[in-house]
């Protein structure tokens, strides 16, 4: 299989919120990564090799999918919606402070070309603020995207821009160009 860096999330990591797809349904812990289609993978990188595609535990039909922004933003975590649909009680919504987050991409980033930000926009005004992860919190809007921090430099601008454009037209958000200066080569090396 193969997905250009820009259309994965790498390195994440499954507490058992995932099954291997044709599996029992046993929880899957380990790490996996997702795919801009929506579809998510066992191993880190796509070049992990024998990477098996997982499913929800929590299903795959249209009202069962609940994908990571959905949750934090409507039940603060997954564990705590997984706890409240368990034990049939309302989730608790949380509210925390969001602090903002100036991200420090590693050398294993760079090596890699591109790393994962994170941000939070206020539902009802166009208030931007960078993260360190998906922000749990019923007043905001909290996304992600990859961030190419190397390669040729008009082709990185160009793809981290199309990619911010995406975002925009995907979550019906104006402004966030403005929010990062249209600095498409931000972190770029």
């Amino acid at each position: 299989m193969y997905y250009p860096k820009s259309h994965i999330t790498p390195n994440l990591y499954s507490n058992g919120e995932y099954s291997i797809v044709g599996s029992n349904n046993a929880p899957y812990t380990g790490y996996y990564f997702s795919t801009i289609d929506g579809k998510y993978f066992t191993g880190r990188y796509p070049e992990d090799g024998n990477n098996l595609e997982l499913t929800n535990i929590l299903g795959n039909s249209v009202e069962g999918v609940i994908d990571e922004v959905s949750v934090d933003l409507r039940f603060g975590t997954r564990d705590n919606y997984l706890y409240s649909t368990a034990n049939n009680i309302s989730p608790n919504i949380t509210n925390p402070s969001i602090t903002p987050y100036y991200p420090q991409p590693t050398t294993q980033d760079y090596q890699l070309g591109e790393f994962t930000r994170y941000f939070a926009k206020k539902i009802n005004q166009n208030n931007y603020i960078e993260t360190n992860f998906l922000v749990p919190n019923e007043l905001y809007i909290a996304f992600q995207l990859p961030w190419l921090i190397r390669g040729d430099k008009n082709e990185v601008a160009r793809v981290n821009q199309n990619i911010v454009r995406l975002r925009e037209q995907e979550l019906s958000i104006s402004g966030f160009g403005d929010y990062l200066k249209h600095n498409y080569l931000k972190y770029y090396k």
